[in-house]
């Protein structure tokens, strides 16, 4: 104020100062985040789900079910091999009971595509008991994922918090229940029209064995529908694909959404099916002479009960009858190492 108490011009402000201010008041939330990541990372190995997952899930499922049944209408279903639908629509119990008799098993899940939709079913099974319906404790079922998906902001905390931990033999080694995509990136990016493809080698069946695992398939019925492959890609396109895959460990499809726009986030409209199989028991092959021809045995079981999955699928949901399956066996690690030397 001046002698007769008026308002005398406003000091200027200091730019310097006010960027400084500003760019503390962006980065903080950044830096609390990153040291947020560096704390919860060790979720991403550890046998044990995380302390909120249980408040967590009943938010993300009233959000999933939001997102695709209701804004999407899509219909999401299981489909169990042991059972029969009961009037209420629920799987019947007498059929899941029949999982008791596998206290340690290995789900393996395929076609591996997008697999957007396919996280609900962590949410139904628990909405509608299933886990406790097949004496399953859901406080030791883990997923294996891509390393890399546990350095992706945000999409990170969803995988942890659904119980996804690192694809590797030293964390998925105690565990006794777990799911996987034994052909991980390597089948993602090379899903086509009409056809769905499946990638295996022999490593799942070896760790299965190892450690005394049943293996029960999972077949992803309509993965390739609500989401479609775009088939013909350039080869520039492909190429780069697969350096990211070898390189980096990162995987990508190029798919396309309702009224095939690429990258549409908004799915074709279409039934969600997933299938369980019939769990293969590793005492199946416990008469064979020596560990080559075990795998090789414990194989063969495992292609002939996805490729009868597959027609049961088929026949019980009537859709999807002009497509093909392929199964195409790829060398493992081991085997590889062999061919060199």
């Amino acid at each position: 104020l001046d002698l007769e108490g008026h308002a005398g011009p406003a000091a200027p402000r200091d730019p310097v100062k006010m960027l400084t201010a500003l760019t503390i008041i962006t980065a903080m939330p950044v830096v609390m985040y990153f040291l947020w990541m560096v704390y919860s990372h060790r979720y991403a190995t550890l046998r044990k789900h995380v302390p909120w997952r249980r408040a967590s899930v009943k938010v993300m499922m009233m959000i999933d079910i939001f997102i695709w049944d209701t804004l999407f209408g899509m219909k999401r279903k299981l489909h169990f091999s042991f059972c029969e639908k009961d009037r209420s629509g629920l799987t019947d119990d007498e059929g899941l009971a029949k999982f008791k008799k596998h206290p340690a098993i290995m789900w393996t899940g395929g076609p591996h595509h997008l697999l957007l939709p396919s996280f609900a079913y962590a949410f139904q099974a628990e909405r509608d008991n299933i886990h406790a319906r097949m004496g399953v404790n859901l406080d030791e079922i883990f997923t294996a994922a891509a390393t890399i998906l546990f350095y992706i902001p945000l999409l990170r905390d969803l995988v942890i918090t659904l119980g996804g931990r690192i694809a590797s033999p030293e964390v998925l080694s105690g565990m006794k229940m777990f799911a996987l995509a034994p052909g991980g990136i390597h089948e993602m990016i090379r899903q086509g029209d009409q056809v769905d493809r499946l990638f295996l080698r022999t490593g799942f069946i070896r760790f299965a064995m190892k450690k005394e695992l049943d293996i029960c398939p999972i077949y992803l019925f309509d993965e390739n529908e609500c989401y479609k492959p775009i088939p013909n890609l350039p080869r520039f396109v492909v190429v780069f694909q697969r350096w990211c895959h070898r390189r980096i460990g990162l995987g990508f499809s190029i798919w396309k959404g309702r009224w095939g726009i690429p990258f549409n986030p908004l799915p074709y409209p279409c039934e969600y099916l997933v299938g369980v199989g019939k769990p293969i028991p590793i005492r199946s092959v416990a008469d064979a002479k020596s560990d080559d021809e075990a795998i090789e045995r414990m194989m063969v079981l495992y292609i002939e009960e996805v490729r009868r999955l597959f027609k049961e699928l088929q026949g019980a949901s009537g859709r999807r009858t002009g497509v093909v399956l392929e199964i195409e066996r790829l060398q493992s690690r081991s085997q590889r190492n062999k061919k060199a030397t």
